[in-house]
C-alpha cells in the first residue's frame, strides 16, 4: 500500500509537470512538440487511474 502510494504521487507530480510544460508550449509554434506532450500527459493520467480507479 505504501509502495503504491508513493508511485501514485510520483506520478501525480509528474503528471502536473506535464501539464505545465504543454501549457507553456501551446504558446509556441513547435505542435510536434505540443503533440508528445500531450500524449505523455494522457499515459500519464491513464496510469493513475489504474492505480487508484475512484480517483
Amino acid at each position: 500500500m505504501k509502495d503504491s502510494n508513493a508511485e501514485f504521487q510520483r506520478l501525480q507530480k509528474l503528471y502536473l509537470l506535464k501539464v505545465r510544460q504543454l501549457g507553456r508550449a501551446l504558446t509556441g509554434s513547435n505542435r510536434y512538440r505540443c503533440q508528445v506532450l500531450e500524449a505523455e500527459a494522457e499515459a500519464i493520467c491513464d496510469e493513475l487511474k489504474e492505480l487508484c480507479p475512484s480517483k
